[in-house]
């Protein structure tokens, strides 16, 4: 049973909870005020480094702070292991297989490589329902001109289009750094506060109208560098000390959105989604709990990510979920309560996961989840997980019982492996091959007998 609404709902999100007829509807179309939405994005942040999450060491007070207001789900899974390919997964809602979108982009072919201009992104469709968009922060698709940005569908950027970033910004010697279209001179500020002062700006001048805000941060990724106030609060953290150092700071920026959220009096109607592009990289201090593998692979580590949202009045504040869920699945959440219909020719991969954050079903939207990424590939059934890392014996494990992928099952299960290997295959085959990089033309990594 759903929570008592606090408030009118879009007329979408009235529909999936009260069941109206189509008058009733139609009238709740005019009278109901819009949501908004804040996509946070961190990057490379482990699943193990989130107090949601468990972390004891590293305070994240202001990412709880979503997760109390409304639901940290445990399962939640990323399209793919490195940055780029993972958010073009979720900008789109679609497997980004589906344009050869299997490996970062990077200088090479800038008139080619990333989101082909006819798929629509999140922001280009909320753009058609009346909504200012904003990004602040990384972005990491193509480098032509038509895949900025500013052209993507944003009305308002203010960040990068790369990898990654310096982190002072004194001097923008590499023109990185752009406001909309043109880059700017220079960034006083350390980039993560920079980020969260654009970003509060933002809401400050929007909030009167419906608005969507992707706030990605480039924190945790490398340069590991942080202000050193930061620093001196985790020195006796050791080798995780700038890691920590990052990521409070981060958090920091996350309450400032937060507070000016309810400075403005649009908390209530603004849903807040935070999770990480993939998962943290050991190199750097990451740590992704009781999960195996690590950023780039296709164990857990790599592409199960921390997970928060919050809706007042349709998420219940406090709760926890084990529900597999993907990031894929925020365009068609996004697009129902934003009042918006599913185009059947977007193909999308993504499902309404509004059931599941809201508590009116503990079933997953998905019967599988399918990941490649070169040499390394990954099928998810139910509680099983069929996973080749690059060249390592394929494994085949439950979940249920062994989250952290210890206990090879696939001389036990013969048929079980057989059945994911021809799914996996099958989907392989028809998501296509890789159109660029040195996955280029490969659709299958065969498993090797171990």
């Amino acid at each position: 049973m759903l929570p008592l609404l606090k408030r009118a709902l879009p007329a979408a999100a009235a529909s999936f909870m009260l069941a109206t007829s189509p008058a009733v509807l139609a009238e709740q179309t005019q009278e109901t005020e819009s949501l908004n939405f804040i996509w946070i994005v961190a990057d490379d942040l482990g699943y193990g480094d989130t107090g949601f999450n468990g972390s004891t060491e590293i305070p994240t007070p202001n990412m709880d702070r979503i997760a109390d207001a409304g639901v940290a789900m445990t399962t939640a899974y990323v399209s793919a292991p490195v940055s780029g390919p993972s958010r073009a997964g979720f900008h789109t809602g679609r497997y980004q297989h589906r344009w050869g979108y299997e490996g970062n982009v990077g200088p090479q072919d800038p008139e080619l490589r990333g989101t082909p201009t006819d798929i629509i992104m999140i922001q280009e469709y909320l753009k058609t329902q009346g909504y200012h968009t904003g990004l602040v922060g990384k972005f990491h698709d193509g480098k032509g001109e038509h895949f900025q940005p500013y052209n993507r569908g944003f009305d308002e950027y203010f960040g990068f289009n790369n990898g990654a970033s310096a982190y002072w910004m004194e001097t923008n010697r590499n023109n990185l750094l752009y406001r909309n279209d043109k880059p700017i001179d220079g960034e006083p500020e350390y980039l993560t506060d920079a980020f969260g002062r654009e970003a509060v700006d933002f809401i400050k001048r929007n909030s009167e109208k419906p608005f969507f805000l992707e706030v990605s941060f480039n924190a945790p990724h490398a340069p590991m560098t942080a202000p050193d106030d930061y620093m001196e609060k985790f020195d006796h953290l050791g080798e995780r000390q700038t890691l920590a150092a990052m990521i409070s700071n981060m958090d920091d920026n996350i309450g400032r959105i937060l507070d000016k959220l309810e400075t403005k009096g649009i908390a209530d109607k603004t849903m807040v989604v935070l999770f990480s592009d993939n998962g943290g990289k050991w190199q750097h201090g990451g740590t992704n709990g009781p999960l195996r593998g690590e950023k780039g692979g296709t164990f857990e580590g790599a592409i199960r990510v921390p997970f928060a949202a919050s809706l007042p009045g349709m998420i219940p504040a406090g709760t926890r979920s084990d529900t597999m869920i993907s990031a894929l699945d925020l365009f068609p959440t996004t697009v129902k309560l934003a009042g918006g219909e599913i185009d059947p020719e977007w193909n999308l991969d993504g499902k309404d996961i509004l059931p599941v954050l809201s508590g009116e079903t503990e079933e997953s939207p998905h019967d599988r989840l399918f990941w490649r990424y070169g040499d390394s590939w990954a099928l998810r059934e139910g509680e099983w997980k069929l996973v080749q890392h690059r060249r390592e014996e394929a494994g085949l494990y439950n979940l249920a019982e062994d989250i952290g992928e210890e206990n090879n099952l696939i001389n036990e299960y013969p048929e079980k492996t057989r059945q994911m290997h021809q799914t996996w295959q099958e989907i392989s085959d028809e998501v296509g091959a890789a159109a660029w990089g040195r996955f280029r033309g490969r659709t299958d990594r065969q498993m090797r007998e171990g």
